[in-house]
């Protein structure tokens, strides 16, 4: 299915009989609404009276979307962080309140009182009892990437000359690392395969009854334990089928690499809101958007709770990071994420200077829906990808 973009009221597109067939399929959203900060300087208006009573209606039909195992994540600041997070209570319940981000903003130093660097993202679930766990890869988190792709390239380096060498250097890599960061969860990658790939060798035991197991297919005859029993035979036969079985004194564990670990996801995020303004730079899109979130952490968002092909909403789609998001993750990840995006052709402001760079590109009255197709074109063409979205302007005309 080709992505699908919709111009038009966010609210009204939902509740429209083309958006229906969306109902209880959406695996992920992801909103970055207007923050009421009663300002006219951005390409937007972000001054609404009645901002809670429209968030909370977009809310609702938004869980009408959300598939039984589905999330929603909202961005904010302070200035509305208590009315959301009381509307969200009310829409999802607070049994379905998953927790909160904070994310990084740049230093602001004219604060009378508390000088403010932070926002949040607020997550709901629709059911948290089926939402499944979020996890990240290690590699993906910003914080830990750098020390552990440190590790992996000195012991293959030093593999190339030795293994026994390079199983020295590994301990002595991950004394350091335990001393360093204060954390023991890497001591259990003490291994090494024979292409010089670190690994964790995984118990396959599991609680329950001893007994014999037996699997003939591979010549594989387990005694019992003492006191827990085997994994399947199904399970064991399929970590041989894909080489992921490490035998030591005759006993199979299950391989878990290095370069796949995973950890819980933390709540303080790294991630900037310039990073977002020199996404758009990379693409040479300068000052064409105010206010855009960065792309790695709509990735970051997607890739700890999406561990499977999703369609991913975002009606409040502003220049279109979630779309960059998507198609970066899907190359990266070789996943087929989807995506959905909204954005009101509301006309930007002639004071911004999105006004100037729109009208240059032969805009004749720039709208914030402009900035968002624009991007995603740019972005196509300069990743030489076929156009594989579909618009469509207010369907519920």
């Amino acid at each position: 299915m080709k992505n699908e973009i919709y111009v038009g009221d966010n609210l009204a597109t939902m509740y429209s009989n083309e958006f229906a067939k969306h109902k209880n399929s959406i695996q992920f959203i992801y909103i970055d609404p207007p923050y009421n900060t009663i300002t006219n300087n951005f390409a937007y208006n972000d001054n609404n009276e009645k901002w809670s009573k429209d968030i909370k209606k977009r809310l609702i039909i938004a869980k009408e979307m959300l598939a039984p195992s589905g999330v929603i994540f909202i961005s904010i600041d302070d200035n509305e962080l208590a009315s959301l997070l009381n509307i969200c209570y009310e829409v999802f319940g607070k049994s379905n309140y998953v927790g909160l981000f904070i994310t990084k903003q740049a230093q602001r130093s004219n604060a009378k009182f508390i000088n403010t660097v932070h926002e949040y993202i607020v997550a709901f679930a629709k059911n948290k009892k089926k939402l499944p766990r979020f996890y990240i890869k290690r590699l993906e988190n910003p914080s830990e990437a750098e020390q552990i792709l440190a590790i992996i390239r000195k012991v293959k380096s030093t593999f190339k000359k030795s293994k026994e060498s390079a199983k020295n250097e590994l301990k002595q890599l991950i004394d350091k690392y335990m001393i360093a960061t204060g954390e023991t969860w890497i001591k259990n990658y003490s291994h090494i395969d024979d292409e010089g790939n670190i690994f964790f060798a995984k118990d396959l035991s599991t609680p329950g009854k001893p007994s014999r197991l037996d699997i003939e297919e591979i010549n594989l005859h387990l005694e019992p334990l003492k006191t827990r029993g085997w994994s399947s035979k199904e399970k064991i036969l399929k970590l041989h089928s894909e080489k992921r079985l490490f035998y030591k004194n005759g006993r199979p564990y299950e391989i878990h690499y290095l370069e796949e670990a995973t950890n819980n996801v933390p709540s303080i995020l790294d991630f900037y809101s310039r990073q977002g303004t020199n996404d758009l730079n990379k693409l040479g899109l300068y000052n064409i958007f105010e206010t855009p979130k960065p792309v790695e952490m709509i990735k970051f968002l997607i890739r700890c709770t999406q561990h499977e092909d999703a369609t991913i909403l975002d009606f409040y789609a502003g220049s279109g990071t979630t779309a960059q998001a998507v198609y970066e993750i899907n190359k990266e990840d070789n996943m087929s994420h989807r995506y959905i995006l909204i954005q009101l052709d509301e006309m930007i402001n002639p004071k911004s200077p999105s006004y100037s760079v729109l009208k240059g590109l032969g805009y004749s009255k720039p709208r914030i829906d402009h900035v968002m197709i624009h991007r995603i074109n740019t972005y196509l063409t300069l990743n030489d990808l076929p156009i594989d979205y579909i618009v469509k302007e207010k369907v519920y005309e």
